[in-house]
């Protein structure tokens, strides 16, 4: 690309390097810097030189961008509902309403700013504010609330980067200013007690939970996955679920069995359905928030949300023995470490592995004293 020569000069008290370039459209386009010396402006001239040579006039274009104007334009081009072709995410987000609300709050803490203004330092600073902030109902804000927000912000400048408009992103310049093994991980596990009360107080107005509740304590099926279910998913006969990939967090299809109670269940509500396999099975197409939490009110179930369990359900096959790897594969989960989340150690769990190094003490004895004897 042919390299503009530009000028510096001097504008009042402060020198000016300056560049003129053409636009795809035609338009003439100025960029300047601002240097307290001739010999400052003439360094920053080169630069602007060397950066329209190498990279085109995107670079440059992005220099007078805003950060509202570039979260607007990542938001429009990414944090949409999701696009899919043969069952496959081509576009947009699953969960793009959170990444929404993320983007506002970046938009008025740096909407103000050109993007090439923003330094590591003004990151680290609006994460140390996020975290003093208090949520809008006044509770601590949760390190992992302000992560998922840095990561929404790492995304739009990766966005940038991409288009053209920045060349470095700033978080390339960070050590750790998102860490997950910083987040408050839940490890919440219903007891059998407990899962008794819970589903007696699904009676009444609340019965219609019943059957859900029971589905994910029994497969680890996400509450998504269990809401966006149809009929034509269920294999009653052969006592399996088709968890489709286009409703799957991570893309991927599976298939889960049913056990005795969950089979029941789902036969009843076939049985009272209209017979249609395009209909939802749990019937819900809205929030269930109030009646899940009135049952769990009742039922003296504290600190326990709906996802808690998969948790559950987890913790549960673990405990029976089920292959980590055969675990995964039913529970959807893609990588260990995503997995670990969900393994949650119960009181049988942790005296079962101090009982198992108890065995291995005892029957490696002989040979550790003949070690040292030797």
């Amino acid at each position: 690309m042919k390299a503009r020569k530009g000028y510096v000069f001097k504008q009042g008290k402060v020198w000016v390097a300056r560049i003129t370039y053409s636009t795809p459209d035609g338009k003439r386009r100025n960029i300047t810097r601002n240097a307290t010396t001739k010999t400052e402006a003439t360094e920053l001239l080169d630069e602007l030189r060397q950066q329209y040579k190498d990279f085109g006039s995107k670079p440059l274009e992005g220099a007078r961008l805003k950060m509202s104007d570039l979260i607007d334009a990542y938001v429009t081009a990414k944090v949409k509902p999701a696009e899919y072709h043969n069952d496959r995410k081509v576009a947009g987000m699953r969960s793009w309403r959170s990444p929404k609300l993320y983007a506002a709050t970046l938009k008025a803490h740096f909407g103000k700013k050109r993007i090439k203004d923003v330094t590591p330092s003004d990151v680290e600073a609006f994460k140390m504010l996020r975290l003093k902030t208090e949520t809008v109902r006044g509770k601590p804000r949760s390190i992992a609330s302000v992560n998922r927000e840095l990561e929404t912000l790492r995304a739009v400048f990766a966005f940038a980067k991409r288009e053209g408009w920045l060349l470095v992103n700033p978080f390339e310049r960070l050590e750790k200013i998102i860490s997950k093994a910083d987040e408050v991980k839940r490890t919440r596990v219903l007891s059998k007690a407990e899962e008794g009360r819970l589903l007696d107080a699904c009676t009444d107005g609340r019965a219609h939970i019943r059957p859900i509740i029971i589905a994910a304590l029994d497969t680890a099926m996400r509450k998504g996955e269990l809401l966006k279910l149809c009929w034509r998913d269920v294999d009653l006969e052969g006592r399996t679920i088709a968890v489709i990939a286009m409703n799957s967090k991570t893309a991927k299809p599976r298939t889960v069995g049913l056990t005795s109670r969950l089979h029941a269940e789902l036969t009843r509500l076939w049985n009272v359905s209209p017979k249609d396999q395009d209909d939802l099975v749990f019937g819900i197409r809205d929030n269930f928030k109030r009646s899940w939490e009135t049952a769990c009110r009742e039922a003296n179930v504290e600190a326990f949300k709906f996802h808690d369990c998969r948790h559950t359900c987890i913790t549960r096959w673990v405990a029976s023995g089920i292959p980590i790897p055969e675990i995964m594969r039913l529970s959807g989960h893609s990588t260990l470490s995503a997995f670990a989340i969900y393994a949650n150690a119960t009181e049988q769990t942790v005296k079962r592995g101090a009982d198992a190094l108890d065995a291995w003490h005892e029957q490696n004895a002989f040979e550790t004293v003949s070690a040292y004897v030797n």
